[in-house]
């Protein structure tokens, strides 16, 4: 009897153990989550570091007046809603939302050392054409001098190694330059400032949460499709881009956003290149057993089985990586756009082909690569789906009114 007490009690504790640490866990979500908590704790730390180099004098540019001036242009600061590993915080100008990023470190070293022993640094006019440099080899990209200075910025002192080497960190920074080099296609977050290595875009309002079990129960097949349709029509952009086509290698629903006009961008170009570039590093001559050590996220590699080195280039495109993973998913924890709706006998054929494309189907070179054809035929597959859709959602929501109309007679 005394036993059997002892065991009830011991599991009532258990229970009341676990109740609390769950309680706790949940409560600190809460306000880990809750913006004003997470940026009291997490981003005023990076503002005020860079206050303090900016009164030091070793950051630089626009964004540092308006963030640590003493008649400051932001407020409303907050964490970022969806992407913490990207954005530091957010903060509201004139009532637009700005994130606010910090460039990546590199070990780029910018300077060299004499007989002396002492670090020499690149005058100003050096630095130019250093940068000019860089983004001719990483980009692909041509800029003249007044581009090239504008792009520096002026605000650099003369002979200031600390500010030079924060901007270098900047144009190290594929995120940044991605906005910077190709913000007149409106294809990624625009750049609105920088203090040093860090700097501001646009915040976008994101379209599209992340993927859960609940999109097979939620009717709201209409809104997934459009949103398919719309991440289509801004791969064909990319896919035109000039001077060559930009390659993603990590495409997440969660991070298609819309400005405040309604375009649509992608909130972090961290992983994606130029088609050269991608090629040049996916067939580097690295070693290899498998054809995934030769791989990059989800840009596709090719292991020379013989050599055992990396020696091709990217196997697949951006098609076919929206296809698998925008579209179809991973799986009930991981759905795609498409999960949960009931998809034309062709449509699945198109779907099929565009994540496993046969010979016809494919680009030349990549074998694993859609063409342009089969893509067009799965944008029109889902056009005439989305419109099947929504004629059904109008007649159902007219028969509803039409039902309750009929009830208050």
């Amino acid at each position: 009897m005394l036993t059997a007490l002892r065991r009830k009690f011991r599991l009532g504790m258990q229970r009341t153990v676990l109740i609390a640490v769950l309680l706790a866990v949940g409560v600190f979500s809460y306000a880990f989550l809750n913006l004003k908590f997470c940026y009291k704790i997490m981003s005023h730390r990076s503002l005020t570091q860079m206050c303090q180099k900016y009164e030091q004098h070793e950051y630089s540019g626009s964004l540092c007046e308006e963030l640590c001036g003493s008649q400051k242009s932001f407020d409303n600061f907050q964490c970022p809603l969806n992407d913490m590993k990207t954005i530091l915080f957010t903060a509201e100008k004139n009532g637009d939302m700005y994130a606010v990023k910090l460039a990546k470190h590199n070990d780029d070293e910018l300077s060299w050392t004499n007989s002396n022993g002492e670090a020499i640094y690149p005058k100003i006019e050096e630095f130019h054409e250093i940068v000019k440099l860089h983004i001719i080899l990483s980009y692909n990209v041509t800029l003249d001098d007044n581009m090239i200075r504008a792009l520096v910025n002026q605000e650099i002192a003369n002979n200031n190694s600390q500010q030079m080497m924060s901007f270098w960190r900047l144009f190290k920074d594929n995120n940044y330059m991605m906005g910077k080099l190709f913000d007149e296609e409106s294809t990624f977050p625009a750049v609105l400032g920088s203090c040093g290595p860090y700097y501001a875009t646009e915040s976008l309002q994101i379209v599209q949460s992340n993927p859960s079990i609940m999109q097979y129960l939620a009717s709201n097949r209409q809104q997934r499709l459009k949103h398919a349709l719309n991440i289509m029509e801004y791969i064909f952009r990319l896919d035109e881009m000039k001077p060559e086509p930009l390659k993603m290698c990590k495409m997440q629903v969660n991070r298609f956003g819309v400005t405040t006009d309604r375009r649509l961008k992608y909130q972090s170009a961290e992983h994606i290149y130029v088609e050269s570039q991608l090629d040049k590093r996916m067939s580097s001559g690295s070693a290899c057993q498998a054809h995934a050590d030769c791989s990059f996220h989800a840009c596709r590699g090719l292991c020379d089985a013989e050599r055992q080195k990396c020696t091709h280039i990217e196997q697949n495109n951006n098609f076919q990586i929206f296809c698998e993973h925008i579209l179809l998913g991973s799986g009930t924890f991981q759905p795609g756009l498409l999960s949960g709706i009931r998809m034309p006998r062709t449509l699945q054929l198109v779907l099929k082909q565009c994540i496993n494309p046969s010979k016809e189907h494919q680009v030349p070179g990549r074998r694993q690569a859609p063409n342009v054809q089969l893509a067009l035929r799965l944008y029109n597959e889902l056009k005439q789906l989305y419109q099947a859709v929504s004629t059904g959602a109008s007649s159902a929501t007219a028969a509803d009114a039409s039902l309750r109309q009929q009830g208050r007679k």
